[in-house]
């Protein structure tokens, strides 16, 4: 299966080739342009945070339909080669205007638009589409989270539950960009220069006789600054035993509660004291939420017009090479002939 480095034409939509194909027998290929943009927000989530956009530079930078891919679609749908032979050879010849990457949009502001002629517009609409929502969903809800911490540092830790093995790295350079410390991901770590963090899993702590043995064979197995799981049986008996194992090897460390101990220490400790159960509420990572680009998201095309009279990204960061930005109050043009 492709992957965002390696997806060709045949990563989109069957309908996206039917489309493109009819385009072509009847030389409709004037130029259109298309815009992606978010119709509306929640009342509470009034921002999203601009991503995917380098991801769609390369595909569209290295888009050409060769033979093998005419042999996919013709499988498809049904047909023989010689009927799809007008897409044999089609690259993407049109032009870009973006948001930065790591730019606040608001409800109305197109992330992205596409102008090339019709059929080239058209077959490469679901990968835009999937890379755009999928990363900006992600880079928004990053930056929820560092909004909600509130100056405390934050790291990603989502390999384990992302979905897949990309989406994981892709994560965490998401998260980097706005504004995490550091990640889990070793590979994303060093791809990206990031710090990598991590410690200790409760299966650690469990695999000993008790917490201070444990703690006492991470601390002789990491000479530098050791982190210690505290919340694997009792809060106060694990920051006990931490503080046994740090006094006795004269080491000046602290201690780290998972989540469940954290969340069950800030409802004990009530607000102001700690953070992170208010946090998890503020950012809606509590359960996890996120936009559905099914819902808001929309790839505007020919003859269609979006109500958008501004485009006023906020400030960011990583500004995205190859793109440029343009002010105006129109932003879906007719196409046709």
């Amino acid at each position: 299966m492709p992957d965002a480095t390696t997806a060709g034409p045949t990563t989109t939509d069957l309908y996206e080739v039917t489309m493109a194909l009819s385009y072509l027998r009847e030389g409709m290929t004037r130029p259109a342009t298309f815009s992606c943009f978010v119709r509306e927000l929640p009342a509470d989530r009034g921002f999203l945070v601009a991503a995917g956009v380098e991801a769609v530079l390369d595909f569209l930078a290295r888009f050409r339909i060769g033979p093998e891919d005419v042999e996919v679609f013709a499988e498809a749908m049904h047909r023989p080669t010689t009927d799809l032979a007008p897409l044999l050879g089609l690259r993407f010849a049109g032009e870009v205007r973006a948001v930065p990457e790591g730019r606040v949009v608001l409800a109305g502001e197109p992330l992205l638009e596409i102008t090339a002629p019709l059929p080239q517009a058209q077959l490469v609409e679901s990968y835009v589409l999937n890379q755009l929502s999928h990363q900006t969903a992600i880079a928004a809800k990053c930056t929820r989270c560092v909004l909600a911490a509130r100056g405390r540092p934050v790291v990603d830790f989502s390999l384990r539950r992302a979905h897949g093995v990309e989406a994981g790295l892709r994560t965490a350079r998401l998260a980097a960009m706005a504004g995490f410390a550091g990640t889990s991901n070793v590979a994303a770590a060093h791809a990206e220069r990031l710090p990598a963090v991590g410690t200790m899993a409760h299966s650690y702590v469990e695999a000993f006789e008790d917490e201070e043995a444990a703690f006492s064979a991470f601390a002789r197995a990491h000479p530098g600054p050791v982190t210690f799981l505290v919340d694997t049986y009792d809060v106060d008996s694990g920051v006990a035993a931490a503080a046994r194992v740090l006094h006795a090897l004269h080491r000046t460390e602290g201690p780290r509660s998972g989540w469940t101990a954290v969340t069950w220490r800030s409802w004990r400790c009530g607000p102001g004291r700690c953070w992170t159960a208010r946090s998890c509420r503020a950012c809606g990572s509590w359960p996890a939420a996120g936009w559905t680009s099914s819902r808001w998201t929309t790839w505007c095309g020919p003859g269609r017009r979006s109500t958008s009279s501004r485009w006023a990204p906020g400030s960011g960061s990583a500004p995205t090479r190859r793109t440029s930005i343009r002010r105006t109050s129109s932003w879906c043009t007719t196409g046709g002939r």
